[in-house]
């Protein structure tokens, strides 16, 4: 699709499904990983083709199964904006299928690229530790949360209620904090956590509850609206992230800019927004007793976030991104 950004025309090709006005979707393989793969593929042997077509000046490539094959050389300058890296990710998975098969290719690509985004330090230190990539063409544009959507609201807290938004699977720590939960609940019988999402995990999840006796405790949401979420932000004493590892944790940001402070694992992303600790609670992965204490002294000592840091700002993250454009 097209989309006028300042004096830039935007074309997005995807396979995912959304609303989005004159989006081109590559929808061509039954399976979702391989279908995110598959436009790496497709996009590889029809690059070329595309450039000329829609005579574009630049292209920009997300880094993931959706991006690493795409390791042509291309007549355009080809900017990778870089989540995190494999990598960082690898040590999390029990499968070495990602580690065989994709690694090479993310290597290649990166060293193609003729600039690359990272969304934080973190992964772009392990670009350049790990991948050898030069400093020079790294440039660190943090995600960013738009305060016209996400901003505090004139409500009551919700006395003593958690809230989680993300998706319901191991890599974002959600049964860490249901296991915690049955910490909380024996020194405030009244906490209530909001879970927000969906995922392969959730039957399992909703299984755990109920061995727990958390059903009390414990209130699945569903899939949430993009214009509910703001909402639940500001009803919440606290927002918890409890996952294995994050490039960077749009969540936490989110939560910022409501005033809701964040209780979060100390890994990369979210030590970083957080300023090791300075905007929320940070504790080990998989410490049930550290996560269960520090949601405890939030809710007993309820506090508003502090200001969100310009770098988190839309405002800011659109005129790093032109100038990341421009080269």
């Amino acid at each position: 699709m097209f989309v006028s950004l300042m004096d830039k025309d935007l074309l997005f090709f995807s396979p995912a499904i959304n609303s989005l006005p004159r989006h081109i979707p590559i929808d061509y393989l039954p399976v979702r990983f391989l279908k995110q793969a598959g436009v790496s593929l497709w996009f590889h042997f029809n690059a070329q083709r595309i450039i000329s077509r829609y005579h574009l000046g630049s292209l920009n490539i997300h880094a993931g199964p959706g991006g690493v094959l795409c390791v042509r050389r291309l007549p355009v300058p080809v900017i990778v904006t870089c989540h995190h890296t494999y990598h960082q990710q690898i040590s999390h998975i029990r499968s070495q299928f990602w580690k065989i098969i994709f690694l090479p290719f993310e290597k290649r690509t990166y060293r193609l690229a003729d600039r690359i985004v990272a969304v934080s330090e973190a992964t772009k230190a392990a670009l350049i530790e790990h991948y050898e990539i030069p400093e020079h063409k790294i440039r660190v544009i943090h995600n960013a949360v738009d305060t016209g959507r996400f901003h505090q609201m004139k409500m009551q807290k919700k006395p003593h209620a958690l809230l989680y938004i993300g998706r319901i699977d191991k890599r974002k720590g959600i049964e860490f904090l249901i296991r915690s939960m049955a910490l909380v609940r024996r020194q405030l019988p009244d906490a209530l956590l909001l879970v927000g999402g969906k995922g392969r995990d959730l039957k399992r999840m909703q299984t755990l509850v109920t061995r727990l006796d958390l059903e009390r405790s414990v209130r699945f949401l569903g899939f949430v609206p993009d214009d509910q979420l703001n909402e639940l932000y500001n009803q919440a004493q606290c927002v918890v992230v409890p996952s294995i590892f994050e490039g960077f944790g749009i969540t936490v940001i989110e939560a910022l800019a409501t005033g809701t402070r964040v209780v979060g694992t100390d890994v990369d992303g979210i030590r970083e927004i957080l300023n090791s600790g300075e905007y929320g609670r940070l504790v080990p992965y998989d410490d049930h007793p550290a996560l269960a204490n520090a949601v405890i002294a939030e809710l007993n000592e309820p506090k508003t976030a502090g200001a969100l840091r310009p770098e988190y700002l839309v405002e800011q993250f659109r005129e790093q991104y032109l100038e990341a454009l421009k080269g």
